[in-house]
């Protein structure tokens, strides 16, 4: 299967998303339905109790879902997270870790994805599983009144 986007094109995406300013996800490996970003540990991550924050988890697999949604469709389509379900597994303590994203199904109307974080030890961190759809087309504005 051949890639719907380049590698450059998604790493340009992600380096000028507004939200990577303060995550700092940068891409490591792409495949046609697949994609693996770092997440680096930053001390805005931590919560009390010294581990990381579960929303960073849950923001690193909506990325690399769809960036990986984005191999198979193009980086122009716009689809959106329609339901993202996490299951922490293991507490991440001042750690980077990797996010793996597979495409596992895609429909007309939805795409079915999974997502693993993995600490640097190769220990499973969290599993998250996605559905993603097509961004409906925006209103047209009604014409003004005069």
């Amino acid at each position: 299967m051949t890639l719907a986007t380049s590698r450059r094109e998604l790493e340009r995406w992600l380096e000028g998303a507004a939200f990577n300013a303060y995550y700092q996800f940068r891409l490591r490996a792409i495949g046609a339905g697949e994609c693996t970003i770092d997440v680096p540990f930053r001390a805005e991550f931590e919560r009390p109790g010294g581990t990381v924050s579960g929303p960073v988890f849950m923001a690193a697999a909506d990325v690399a879902i769809w960036l990986a949604v984005a191999t198979r469709l193009g980086s122009g389509a716009t689809w959106v997270t329609v339901d993202l379900d996490t299951a922490f597994l293991r507490a991440a303590r001042r750690e980077p870790f990797t996010c793996t994203a597979r495409v596992l199904k895609v429909g007309r109307r939805l795409v079915y994805a999974v997502a693993e974080c993995i600490g640097g030890d190769g220990t499973l961190l969290t599993h998250h599983t996605g559905f993603y759809a097509p961004s409906p087309a925006r209103p047209r504005r009604a014409a003004r009144r005069r």
